[in-house]
């Protein structure tokens, strides 16, 4: 168990309770003032019905609980928003699959995916192309319907570190292929606009966060 964090959370929501409380305070200290005002300043031949005091009273009780909801909420979503950011960060040298049509080699690491077939084909590639256009197929050869699992090796075939597309295509014309590759999670970054955490993957470079497909243990 991480004290620490549990102290920063209990720290965090006792802080939150606490200005809770002194808001509330400073909305009834005011409703008073604004009640013993009126009182003072009403007209003595025509006063304020008793029942007007009541609604106000019953009015004032819906703001503080709604104020105490809104506090609660916003404690909770960021305890949550931190939970969910431990979450993901212990991803940190575990292996996943992500989504992806393009892969940042280091030129020496060899990374396994697959793509997946609707129907049968005789002939599957897998081909690399680099911002030159210089093209890098890979020959997967005949494959039933379902998962079609490859490997890409820099060394063997000649891929210079870099950015590189993938797309498969098949004998058979099957369209809108998807590719996937697996690597080992190096580091997590969470953006300060709140977007997509970034994983970079090993090998591969980086990847969101929503992009995973499988996770494996490594």
């Amino acid at each position: 168990m991480n004290i620490s964090n549990s102290s920063t959370t209990s720290a965090n929501t006792a802080s939150s309770a606490s200005t809770t409380t002194s808001t509330n305070s400073q909305i009834s200290d005011m409703f008073l003032q604004l009640l013993v005002a009126q009182i003072k300043n009403q007209d003595p031949t025509n006063p304020t019905d008793g029942k007007e005091y009541v609604s106000q009273l019953a009015q004032l009780s819906q703001v503080q609980s709604m104020d105490s909801i809104s506090s609660l909420m916003t404690s909770t979503s960021r305890q949550v928003s931190s939970l969910q950011k431990q979450s993901i960060g212990a991803l940190t040298g575990q292996k996943v699959m992500v989504s992806t049509t393009t892969l940042s080699t280091d030129g020496a690491t060899a990374v396994s995916g697959r793509t997946t077939l609707a129907h049968a084909a005789s002939q599957v590639t897998l081909t690399l192309k680099d911002s030159a256009g210089n093209s890098y197929p890979v020959a997967l050869g005949a494959a039933p319907a379902g998962d079609v699992n490859f490997t890409v090796d820099p060394k063997t075939l000649g891929l210079p570190a870099g950015s590189y597309s993938m797309s498969v295509t098949t004998d058979n014309n099957q369209s809108g292929l998807s590719t996937e590759l697996m690597g080992t999670v190096k580091s997590v970054r969470f953006p300060l606009t709140g977007s997509d955490p970034i994983l970079t993957l090993q090998g591969i470079g980086d990847a969101n966060y929503s992009t995973i497909t499988q996770f494996t243990a490594a």
